[in-house]
């Protein structure tokens, strides 16, 4: 979005960024890079988890530039049409796929102003080949890349990569020539967005370098993500009175949804033993990152869940997904199946720490506070297991399921069920009263203040959130642009 506003307005863009530039050296290798990401993550905790036994969810979301596009698993899959679609229907007009879709095509496609371009694995593991013969005698169809756009399709992930490399969303800082200018200033924190009366005209910077303000002349666009966004709200006295004046902050604009509608991709892994060494064991690093360096190809340009499959009533948007692991941190020997549920019905919130108001939420997803999400799991785990007994997955050498094995599902998910990190909504676009931005993304009650990332979702899409991402960005700056050239 900053770039393409640079280079639409001709007006001056500072991103600001609270992590460092993107260590292309560190992050650019697949396989190595889903080991190393901690380095370049916020990892932020939720509280317990009453359904889950008491346990805490990890929420690595990216802390450097190019955000979480540059530490996730670069799965290109922006879901079903229905979904977006739902956004329009809900009082969001011009959010309709239709809409949308030339967004996604902009910035995808194999095209001249193409900046992440949809590419194909470079390295296709015998087990996930193995996979999608399975899925094919199951009688779902092939579909090449997989989109999650219909259900009862199976095939290879569509990848942000190129040339066996990650492809991060940094890259749109690259090569910038706009008119006006855009600039780029690292390892600085936003403590909170300045406001005169209702008109945002700027920021208050935190962190290491200290108090300081940068002022905004045209305003302030809100991008640190669906956990952080709230946060930065938060911390300039907008949100909801009550949780603000627990946490001693000052309320500015009484903004009850701040926070509100958590949504999240949430699931259970279903583990199985194989007799077939995974193909990127730490014995063969080493060969591995060599090929790689030299060649770009190998285990080592894969993303380990390179293929999948999308289940649900035919014809309608699917409700679970599976996707695939050739190698599992869980076992030296096995193979793994992220088994997802796409549309849950159980909604968390953030709020302000009072222990730490200036610092992170306290993120309560509520997992599996709806009983309809474990019941659509347990189905989930079941088409799973009909899966591994096609002929195609027991010539590849599966032996005893591991997880869940014989333990009771119920027990199981609340010991194992996890997040799946597509979190979304907490600063929802809409135009009742819990509703924290309009359709043209400006937040209720203010001036000059945007919020432009995955907390505006309503509802969260079937897809892998990295192209929502990339979507809301693109449709942003089309957007911002049209309002800033009539002031």
């Amino acid at each position: 979005m900053a770039r393409r506003l640079a280079e639409q307005t001709g007006k001056r863009v500072l991103v600001i960024e609270a992590g460092p530039s993107y260590p292309g050296w560190a992050l650019q290798m697949p396989l190595a890079s889903l080991r190393l990401r901690t380095a370049w993550s916020w990892n932020l905790e939720s509280v317990p988890q009453p359904q889950l036994n008491g346990r805490r969810m990890r929420f690595p979301m990216g802390r450097v530039v190019g955000g979480t596009a540059s530490v996730n698993a670069m799965v290109a899959a922006a879901g079903a049409q229905g979904d977006h679609d739902a956004w329009a229907a809900a009082g969001c007009p011009g959010w309709a796929w239709a809409d949308l879709q030339p967004c996604l095509e902009r910035a995808t496609a194999a095209a001249k102003r193409s900046l992440l371009p949809i590419g194909r694995p470079v390295y296709e593991s015998a087990f996930s080949q193995a996979f999608l013969q399975a899925c094919a005698e199951e009688g779902l169809r092939r579909q090449d890349p997989l989109s999650g756009a219909e259900a009862e399709t199976c095939g290879m992930f569509g990848l942000f990569q190129q040339g066996g490399g990650r492809l991060s969303a940094a890259r749109y800082l690259h090569d910038v020539q706009p008119a006006g200018g855009l600039t780029l200033l690292p390892r600085t924190e936003v403590r909170r967005v300045v406001l005169e009366g209702t008109r945002a005209v700027g920021v208050e910077l935190g962190g290491r370098r200290g108090r300081g303000q940068i002022l905004a002349r045209e305003g302030v666009i809100v991008c640190a993500g669906t956990i952080l966004s709230p946060r930065i709200l938060h911390s300039s006295g907008i949100g909801p009175t009550q949780a603000l004046e627990a946490a001693g902050l000052p309320v500015l604009v009484d903004l009850p949804g701040v926070g509100q509608n958590l949504q999240d991709h949430f699931g259970v892994p279903v583990v199985v033993e194989s007799r077939v060494p995974p193909p990127g064991r730490p014995a063969r690093w080493l060969q591995a990152a060599a090929e790689w360096a030299i060649m770009r190809t190998g285990v080592m340009a894969s993303n380990c869940c390179e293929s999948g499959c999308f289940l649900g009533p035919p014809g309608a948007s699917p409700e679970i997904e599976v996707f695939t692991h050739f190698q599992t941190s869980r076992h030296p020997r096995a193979v793994e199946f992220s088994v997802v549920l796409l549309h849950p019905q159980s909604r968390g919130r953030l709020t302000p720490n009072p222990a730490n108001p200036w610092g992170p939420p306290l993120i309560d997803p509520e997992f599996l506070s709806s009983p309809a999400d474990a019941l659509a799991l347990q189905a989930g785990v079941a088409r799973v297991r009909s899966l591994v007994q096609q002929p195609a997955l027991r010539r590849f050498g599966l032996g005893r399921e591991l997880l869940p094995g014989a333990l009771d599902l119920p027990a199981f998910m609340r010991d194992h069920a996890t997040t799946y990190y597509h979190p979304a909504g907490t600063c929802r676009m809409g135009s009742d009263r819990l509703a924290v931005v309009d359709p043209r993304l400006r937040v209720h009650g203010l001036d000059n203040l945007w919020v432009v990332d995955n907390s505006i979702m309503p509802t969260i899409t079937g897809g892998h959130t990295a192209a929502t991402a990339l979507i809301i960005g693109e449709r942003a700056a089309d957007i911002l642009s049209a309002d800033l050239a009539h002031r």
